[in-house]
């Protein structure tokens, strides 16, 4: 763990020679540990501060930072696998670190003052919240800035983070508003008792009256338009040329892929020594003598493979546009969004024909197989991966 601290008392940023695959490597030597805590942190609704702590010495939350604070200034790509690869141990602790280090690209979009506030005393500060627009709301204009009063569920990571960002209509036309506000001047609600992806604590989170700064608020509809601007401040940060909201990171579908790849290598370093009841006389079968069970698990296993392969593909494509400056067309949108939505239906069917095999044990919730299937049931629901929507925009990318 790294001891070394700033002048402010806060850790010193992660080395700058830390490559994609250091990254990658400290990953994958998580796995083990997070899946012994993965029961613990389903029952107690969150990941553990020790948990989250070796997040931020790995370096994953300054995957997608500026170099000017500390940041690695690495790519969609990196994401993507580090998330599917933490989500093998654990998919809520890959869940909260996706939507914490994607929030860093939220951030970049305010002024360099906005950024200077948040990251320069404190390298590894992250920023939560929910970017929908809620209309009940209520925002009075005031001098020098807003009072913003409303509560806004779902805000995932926000047991961690310093900073939280709400969409408030603002003016009789009620358009969206992004609103940055510190943690500590907001209520926390615990209303976060779901059937999967119980620890990414996406608690509601309540303002009353906050006072709000102007150059903390920003129209929702500037979002691209401030990126852009703010590449000037960071001229060697190569994902600030990413689609904004990115697809190309796959923020939610590699937690579920990744999760599903758990329970695959769960089951085949349990199967040899599994059986399952005979009949309903007794006995007992060796599950790995059963053909229905080598035919079942070889189709789930290759189908997450496929997934995996397939953002691992799609994340370097995106980073690759990106790198080269160049900007994505509605067809690289479109297929993006299709195959978030594709990789999550993937490992939702896979892992349930895993589940179906272990049989009457996967019904305990503590079984690494129930907690895989449970959280990426949850994952599926998730506006993003709706199929239906996604497909449809992709054809009329394609058929325009």
């Amino acid at each position: 763990m790294d001891t070394q601290t700033l002048s402010t008392g806060h850790r010193a940023a992660p080395s700058p020679s830390l490559t994609a695959e250091d990254l990658l490597a400290r990953a994958e030597e998580l796995v083990p540990l997070l899946r012994e805590r993965a029961a613990e942190v389903d029952a107690e609704r969150r990941i553990s501060d020790d948990t989250f702590r070796r997040l931020g010495d790995a370096g994953f939350f300054h995957i997608l930072k500026p170099k000017k604070y500390g940041g690695l200034e690495l790519s969609e790509h990196e994401h993507a696998r580090v998330a599917m690869t933490l989500a093998r141990g654990c998919a809520s602790t890959a869940w909260v670190f996706s939507i914490l280090s994607s929030d860093n690209m939220a951030i970049v979009a305010y002024p360099e003052e906005v950024q200077d506030e948040i990251w320069g005393q404190n390298t590894y500060a992250t920023l939560a919240g929910n970017t929908n627009l809620n209309p009940k709301a209520t925002v009075r204009q005031v001098p020098g800035g807003y009072r913003l009063t409303g509560s806004w569920g779902f805000c995932s990571g926000s047991d961690f983070s310093e900073w939280l960002i709400f969409n408030a209509p603002v003016g009789e036309a009620g358009e969206g508003h992004m609103f940055l506000v510190p943690h500590d001047e907001a209520e926390t609600v615990d209303d976060w008792f779901p059937t999967g992806m119980r620890g990414t604590g996406s608690r509601t989170m309540s303002v009353t009256d906050v006072f709000v700064p102007e150059h903390r608020v920003q129209a929702t509809k500037d979002t691209v338009r401030k990126l852009k601007e703010r590449r000037s401040l960071h001229p060697t940060f190569s994902t600030m040329y990413a689609t904004w909201p990115s697809n190309g990171r796959f923020p939610f579908a590699s937690c579920a892929v990744g999760a599903a790849w758990g329970a695959a290598e769960h089951f085949a370093a349990s199967v040899g020594s599994s059986t399952r009841v005979a009949n309903a006389l007794g006995g007992a079968v060796r599950l790995a003598d059963q053909d229905y069970v080598a035919t079942e698990f070889a189709q789930a296993q290759g189908d997450i493979e496929m997934a995996r392969l397939l953002i691992e593909k799609r994340s370097f494509e995106a980073s690759e546009r990106a790198r080269q400056r160049v900007e994505s067309t509605e067809q690289n949108v479109a297929r993006e969004l299709r195959d978030n939505a594709l990789v999550a239906r993937t490992a939702l069917r896979a892992v349930q024909q895993i589940f179906s095999l272990v049989g009457a044990r996967a019904g305990r919730a503590e079984h690494p197989v129930s907690l895989a299937k449970r959280d990426i049931e949850m994952v599926s629901h998730h506006v993003t991966l709706n199929w239906r929507q996604n497909a449809m925009r992709h054809l009329a990318s394609v058929s325009s």
